[in-house]
């Protein structure tokens, strides 16, 4: 639109788009709804503007009635794809908890297992006595020499 002031209407500097829209929605009081009106009369490309937002308002009316004609959709719950889901899940939680340990204990490169072999006696001797060689961490005065008193006999 051109006009960047419409002649006459008390709100300077106003949009004339906004004040048409106020126009329609009766919002203007009756002396700045005149003056509206006879500038609408001056200008065409306001008058349009004017129509179209009257014609839009219009036809926006019947859409309330075509929602309420279509009604709400209701979901049916399809048993194939229930079944389908709790398969894949089945099937997820056997291969994570099933087969990937199995395949990740005989990979190269694995840690060892806690039930492997020791590899000399002396680290057999030592998790054997674990909880001996615990304590005597805790209680370092048993490090004494034979007679018990931590020094030469």
């Amino acid at each position: 639109m051109h006009a960047e002031h419409i002649p006459g209407i008390e709100s300077a500097g106003a949009d004339p788009r906004a004040t048409a829209d106020r126009w329609r929605a009766g919002c203007l009081d009756a002396a700045e709804s005149r003056r509206f009106e006879q500038a609408m009369a001056a200008d065409p490309a306001l008058a349009g503007h004017a129509r179209y937002g009257r014609e839009l308002a219009q036809s926006l009316q019947g859409l309330p009635r075509l929602a309420a004609r279509r009604g709400t959709r209701t979901r049916r719950l399809r048993w194939g794809r229930v079944l389908a889901a709790g398969m894949v899940t089945a099937s997820l939680a056997g291969l994570s908890f099933g087969l990937l340990p199995a395949l990740l204990h005989d990979a190269p490169g694995a840690a060892p297992s806690s039930s492997a072999t020791p590899s000399s006696p002396q680290v057999a001797d030592a998790v054997q006595n674990l909880d001996f060689y615990e304590w005597l961490a805790s209680h370092p005065q048993a490090l004494g020499t034979e007679d018990g008193h931590g020094g030469a006999a």
